[in-house]
């Protein structure tokens, strides 16, 4: 028995360190990020015009240039307000669908940001770069016709439960991300499908970590805002925004 509890000991002892070391490394990845970003601040806050304006009035400056940039655009875009807690779907300035938030976290870097940092990162729309998702961008359906009457009737027959669980990622430039969850029945589990969704996406930022120690590269610290609304709004949002939408976040 003392020669097994030896080595399981030292295996133990061994996982602790190297998950203390993921985690400064993880730290510092935030610490980087910070870091580059009040860079940024520091070259933009030459503009005294327009930071000179009382927070409230910024951050209504803020969603105006924003809106005003996306209304340009000719495609549909993605627009997150928390205060008021919906998603709007916009093109040139109009609404076309909004959606209540049911629910929203956010990262530790969005909860802090002061009304000047909210206008130099969101005074223009963000695009997405690439994104993640549990539901295909194009919706095919593929039917064989029906051999009689019977067939037909069964075919006709519309689906009124809903259960594809609906989670899809965005990944912003200035490095954020945006991750909507669809919020279907409380009957219907959905744990398993989510937690499968946020362990791929920790999986990939524990690789990262582990070439860092390896390969003295780079972690990318990756703000990220989370929403839940309803599933078939969210399953409908994503399918109606074009690949490398304009998004704009107001917080």
């Amino acid at each position: 028995m003392k020669a097994l509890k030896k080595p399981l000991l030292i295996s133990f002892i061994l996982i602790i360190v190297i998950l203390g070391i993921l985690m400064v490394i993880a730290m510092k990845a935030q610490d980087r990020f910070v870091e580059d970003y009040l860079a940024e601040i520091r070259e933009v806050k030459a503009n005294k015009t327009a930071l000179s304006y009382p927070d409230d009035l910024l951050e209504r400056k803020t969603s105006l240039e924003a809106r005003l940039q996306m209304a340009k655009d000719d495609s549909i875009g993605l627009r997150i307000n928390l205060k008021e807690k919906m998603v709007y779907l916009e093109i040139q300035g109009i609404v076309l669908h909004r959606s209540p938030i049911l629910r929203h976290s956010s990262s530790y870097f969005f909860r802090h940001l002061n009304a000047t940092e909210k206008y130099i990162l969101f005074h223009k729309p963000l695009r997405i770069q690439n994104e993640v998702s549990t539901i295909p961008k194009e919706l095919f359906i593929v039917k064989i016709a029906p051999k009689d009457s019977s067939e037909v009737k069964e075919a006709t027959i519309p689906d009124t439960i809903h259960t594809v669980p609906v989670m899809y990622r965005f990944n912003l430039n200035h490095g954020l991300r945006l991750q909507v969850t669809g919020q279907l029945a409380d009957s219907i589990p959905q744990f398993w499908p989510r937690l499968k969704f946020d362990l791929q996406d920790r999986a990939e930022f524990i690789k990262a970590l582990i070439q860092n120690i390896f390969k003295d590269t780079k972690v990318p610290y990756r703000p990220t805002l989370r929403i839940r609304i309803n599933s078939r709004e969210a399953e409908a949002i994503y399918r109606a925004i074009p690949r490398e939408s304009l998004v704009i976040l107001e917080l």
